[in-house]
């Protein structure tokens, strides 16, 4: 990271006009003091995740996903409010076709050079869904284990489902399906062991208690502890945070 600072400082040139000249002050600013805190000692251990007893690790799994959920709940004990995690597992020992540098969960099928969507190769669900069942327990009964999990909310969720049946014609396999689809929360005052909602047999339209994609963000903010009626944005225009209904039933 040192040495990538090294080389952008030596690119960089002062901008031409009085008005770039603040706004590249306001991103260098910025950009040094995200530096800052990256190479700070204490991030520094934070990243190490050799501090990690070797028990801990395996039970997330020895796998991206599995210590990049470990690497997580490292961040949220230093402070981080907020993080992001790839859902990818890596590639399958068993993969013929090459695999993914970094998604698992687009699973077209074969005719997309993935491989068989049921299989054990690194777009099949047998070879996904154990890693995923691993990690995510995982750091959900670790967080309950260090008595952080009421305060933080845990979101598993991708931004769309598959087609219902199998397509024959054009691209033969499942594509994207965005009118049915689920997600996980756990954590941040939620009320575990339930379901909310049900799709019809095939899963291919919500049938009971539909969640609109801004009901879910509202759900998310108010766990968060996000007023849904504050407003963002400036120079006269803004919007609120949420035009989205927050499902209180979760947290009953």
């Amino acid at each position: 990271m040192r040495a990538r600072r090294l080389l952008l400082d030596s690119l960089d040139r002062p901008a031409s006009s009085s008005e770039a000249t603040v706004g590249s002050k306001e991103w260098h600013e910025l950009h040094r003091h995200a530096f800052e805190l990256a190479t700070a000692p204490e991030a520094r251990q934070v990243f190490d995740m050799e501090r990690e007893p070797t028990v801990v690790r395996d039970r997330y799994g020895r796998h991206p996903l599995g210590q990049n959920l470990l690497l997580a709940r490292r961040l949220v004990e230093a402070g981080v409010g907020f993080v992001t995690v790839n859902g990818w597992v890596g590639q399958s020992p068993n993969e013929k076709l090459g695999g993914p540098p970094s998604s698992s969960w687009d699973m077209h099928g074969g005719n997309m050079g993935m491989g068989n969507a049921f299989s054990d190769g690194s777009f099949g669900m047998g070879f996904c869904l154990p890693r995923l069942d691993q990690a995510l327990s995982a750091l959900i009964t670790d967080l309950e284990a260090r008595g952080m999990l009421e305060n933080t909310l845990v979101v598993a969720i991708g931004e769309f489902g598959r087609t219902p049946r199998i397509l024959t014609q054009g691209f033969p396999g499942r594509q994207h399906w965005p009118q049915c689809y689920s997600g996980i929360l756990a954590g941040g005052g939620i009320r575990g062991g339930r379901v909310y909602g049900a799709s019809d047999k095939t899963a291919s339209y919500v049938k009971d208690m539909p969640v609109r994609p801004q009901d879910f963000g509202a759900t998310v903010f108010h766990a968060l502890g996000v007023p849904l009626d504050r407003r963002l944005g400036k120079d006269g225009v803004s919007r609120p945070v949420s035009t989205g209904e927050p499902i209180l039933e979760l947290f009953s």
